[in-house]
């Protein structure tokens, strides 16, 4: 297979004709070859995107609107192939997919199209930007895109989509979405490539607002890139996300729901935990049903399975992980479950679990992105809370126990969004974090202040 640009409506190669390789996560198989654009692929496409803004800007709300729907349609009427081939080479399940990026994305759409169509303030005047740049990281990639692009639509912007290198296909399927949708030539363009395109988008004078989600280090080079402009940033970066297990909650029934926050995306995504507190009273207990539990795992070896151990999306993330995990035990750090590569094809490490490391280690404190969780045993509920917002990060979280004492706890926790004995059951909002974990103006409404250009009247109409 080989994946393209999305430029101009239409699928085109690299302007030098690169390309690179795409592996499978889950045997290491080649998926396809991928176009490596440069900067002159990024200068290329503004040109396409700035003569489509002046006739896009002036499209009424109705066709906007109706330009969405389509697009929700196409999505929603191919969502069991679309959330396939994602899975596939995202090294997630097609299942988890389905439900938590495919279909939020089709409800994304339908709402931003719906909203187009209610009345406004006759004494506010929303302008688009112009042409804006879309960045987004491999994971739910098509959720994390339309999340961005259908406000952007909506206010009449034209965007340049950066695409994960580690997730292509997600430019295959958004350029046929907008083919079906009949989108206007030049509104949406979309790039493969590699951080260097990134870096060109958010600093090119003539992107008007740049919104990305990434880890901390790409957001803060975006960042630099950027704010010398003083262009409109919207960044959501990385996650250092913490579960909480109190008292009387029944743990040897919960455990594969405990953990699936874990597994799921072996702590890749951003809404992955890695750090679990538990209280001493259960602690041995706790870590016994645990070790029982991710000891019997088997890896999933295709999308369509059932099983919840994935693999990791390259084999640089192997590498990666297993450094810091040796850099644990350096820090003392105990290797409780698993810390070795699995036997076999495929980017699969052995779910670990590590114990004894202080909470001011770099393991407790960084983002993992990897099968690494730490399990952290306190004396009291309040020590928890304390190691849990220590951290520099402050995405979400997830608190497991008796709804009468929950609460207590999730007042107290230091982040933006909390499950409450669940996680991920399709959501369509966007989280935004705390501290490090977001920058920028977090408004995401089509008419709010990062995707228009708000104006307001005064005096008499």
């Amino acid at each position: 297979m080989d994946l393209s640009n999305f430029i101009g409506g239409e699928f085109v190669p690299a302007e030098s004709k690169a390309t690179f390789t795409k592996y499978s996560p889950f045997d290491g198989s080649v998926l396809a070859q991928v176009a490596s654009s440069d900067a002159m692929d990024v200068i290329k496409t503004l040109q396409i995107a700035k003569k489509a803004a002046p006739l896009f800007k002036e499209l009424s709300k109705e066709n906007r609107s109706e330009l969405l729907a389509k697009m929700a349609a196409y999505l929603e009427q191919n969502a069991e192939a679309i959330a396939y081939e994602e899975a596939l080479h995202q090294g997630l399940s097609y299942s988890f997919v389905l439900e938590n990026s495919v279909r939020p994305a089709v409800q994304i759409l339908k709402n931003n199209a719906q909203s187009l169509l209610l009345g406004s303030s006759i004494n506010i005047l929303q302008q688009p930007n112009g042409v804006m740049g879309l960045i987004t990281s491999w994971c739910l990639s098509l959720k994390l895109v339309i999340e961005r692009l259908a406000p952007a639509l909506a206010a009449g912007n034209v965007v340049i989509i950066k695409i994960s290198e580690q997730s292509p296909i997600t430019a295959k399927i958004l350029g046929e979405a907008a083919k079906a949708a009949h989108v206007p030539t030049g509104v949406i363009n979309i790039l493969q490539g590699g951080s260097d395109i990134a870096q060109v988008i958010a600093g090119h004078p003539s992107i008007h607002a740049v919104t990305a989600v990434g880890k901390t280090s790409t957001m803060e080079s975006i960042a630099k890139a950027g704010l010398s402009q003083f262009k409109k940033m919207q960044l959501n970066g990385s996650a250092k996300n913490p579960a909480i297990v109190l008292a009387d909650t029944d743990y040897k029934n919960l455990m594969p729901e405990i953990l699936r926050p874990f597994l799921m995306g072996q702590g890749q995504l951003c809404w992955n935990i890695s750090r679990i507190f538990v209280l001493e009273s259960f602690a041995q207990d706790f870590l016994t049903v645990a070790k029982e539990y991710l000891s019997a795992l088997t890896p999933l070896k295709d999308p369509r399975g059932s099983e919840v151990w994935t693999p990791l999306i390259s084999e640089e993330a192997i590498q990666s992980i297993d450094a810091k995990i040796r850099g644990g035990v350096e820090e003392h750090g105990k290797v409780f479950v698993g810390g070795t590569r699995h036997d076999g094809p495929g980017y699969f490490y052995k779910p670990t679990v590590m114990l004894d490391l202080p909470n001011c280690s770099v393991l407790q404190q960084d983002e993992l992105q990897g099968p690494l969780l730490l399990i952290t045993p306190v004396k009291y509920q309040h020590e928890a809370l304390k190691w849990a917002n220590t951290s520099y990060l402050a995405h979400s979280g997830v608190v497991w126990g008796p709804s009468e004492k929950v609460m207590k706890v999730i007042s107290q926790l230091e982040c933006a969004h909390v499950w409450v004995n669940s996680w991920t059951k399709g959501e369509t909002e966007t989280i935004f974090g705390h501290k490090q974990s977001s920058f920028g103006n977090p408004e995401m409404s089509w008419s709010g202040s990062f995707y228009s250009d708000v104006k307001k009247l005064a005096g008499t109409l």
